[in-house]
């Protein structure tokens, strides 16, 4: 009996692509790569500048199944520790006041920026035409889904078992006068999703998560430990152990471009707005939220930043760039100074408007003024005599009549 030509097309592909014998997740990405296409032009929604090689690997070779599988162990243990183990020993009213009041700020805000990077991961994957690199991105968009419902569930959780909902469930009613979100707006969205889709990739995954990652999700867990969260370092380590696969995704991207005439171009410019960019929002926002928003304190913002961005991002990380040639960007020095002072004017103008924010915020206390002195001399020259004499108008008291946007008007303060 005669076989029909698409059998026979099947056959004769079997044949050449053998399948695995084995269950080797390795050797089934190997087998995978060969179902593909190959164009003469790449056909894609997002055009770039840059042309991204056509034989880009890709680090990790996951395939979907030994994917679902890491992330579902994940999620069991996450979640199951939220649910049953947390939810006994009453951790959410737990957590000092102070630092209930900031996980509304990076909560709300992380799950802004993971969700833009479900949009930003699903652009990459269609302008690659690597298989492997289209893989790793794949994987991505998969990862910012995880990550958006995660931080979700944070807000929910406090939400449900903290002791103040409000801020938690409802930040976005100030979206639209909110100084914080536009700034936000600017690094998560214009950055991750306008554009070029290389520059995305260069602001998401080169910068956002290679750079910031580690100082915000990292970090945080340590700050919130201090401060009796153990809501937050549950969730955030586990978002973290994705962000390894992104970091290398961003380093695949700049392989990919490694030998396009554009590289040399337009990548360091590219790469140094993205970085100034990105640290003029996450070097003050972060930095006022551990310094400020927190009761207990573990280290100055600026010796953090120092180690995570100045000397593992800007020193290593992309050093390893540099046979590609990629170097530092030439903003990375000037930020300096943002780390030791930048924070500090965020908080003396998020203070001074209050109400168009969806958090509390507390003027530091006579113990922490002296911790601020200690670790940034002339803080109190600076930041600590204005907030005196806040005090002592009445700042704290709503009947008093003070709000200190008056004070910057009065003493025509620059902002």
């Amino acid at each position: 009996m005669a076989i029909s030509a698409a059998t026979k097309a099947a056959t004769d592909a079997l044949a050449v692509n053998r399948a695995p014998t084995g269950v080797n997740a390795q050797e089934v990405h190997r087998w995978l790569q060969s179902f593909t296409w190959d164009f003469d032009k790449n056909r894609t929604k997002y055009p770039t500048k840059y042309k991204m090689a056509n034989d880009t690997k890709e680090q990790f070779k996951l395939i979907a199944k030994e994917y679902a599988r890491m992330e579902s162990v994940k999620d069991e243990r996450q979640f199951g520790s939220l649910q049953d183990v947390l939810t006994r020993i009453d951790a959410g009213n737990k957590v000092h006041p102070k630092w209930n009041e900031t996980m509304k700020v990076i909560s709300n805000f992380l799950e802004v920026g993971e969700y833009n990077a479900i949009a930003a991961t699903g652009m990459l994957w269609d302008s690659a035409s690597a298989p492997e690199q289209k893989n790793g991105y794949l994987a991505q968009t998969l990862d910012e889904i995880r990550h958006t419902n995660q931080c979700g569930y944070v807000n929910y959780y406090f939400t449900k078992h903290g002791q103040d909902a409000a801020g938690h469930n409802d930040a976005r009613r100030t979206r639209t006068i909110g100084p914080l979100w536009k700034g936000m707006k600017r690094v998560f969205s214009d950055g991750f999703i306008s554009g070029d889709a290389v520059e995305c990739s260069i602001n998401l995954q080169l910068v956002g998560e290679a750079c910031f990652t580690n100082p915000l999700i990292v970090a945080v867990t340590e700050w919130a430990a201090a401060n009796g969260d153990e809501i937050t370092p549950t969730v955030f380590l586990s978002i973290e152990t994705d962000e390894l696969r992104h970091m290398a995704n961003g380093y695949q991207t700049i392989v990919s471009i490694a030998n396009d005439e554009a590289a040399s171009k337009y990548l360091y410019t590219d790469l140094n707005n993205a970085f100034w960019t990105q640290q003029k929002y996450f070097t003050p926002v972060l930095g006022m939220s551990f310094e400020y928003g927190s009761h207990f304190k573990v280290e100055p913002w600026v010796k953090t930043w120092n180690r995570w961005v100045y000397e593992d991002w800007g020193g290593i990380w992309i050093g390893r760039l540099g046979k590609y040639g990629v170097n530092s960007p030439a903003s990375l020095r000037d930020a300096k100074k943002d780390a030791y002072w930048a924070h500090h004017d965020l908080f003396l103008i998020a203070y001074a408007l209050w109400p168009t924010g969806f958090f509390r915020l507390t003027l530091p206390t006579t113990e922490e003024m002296d911790w601020f002195e200690e670790n940034y001399p002339g803080w109190h020259e600076h930041y600590g005599v204005i907030y005196e004499e806040w005090r002592a108008r009445g700042c704290e008291d709503p009947n008093s009549g003070f709000l200190p946007i008056m004070w910057f008007i009065e003493n025509n303060h620059p902002i």
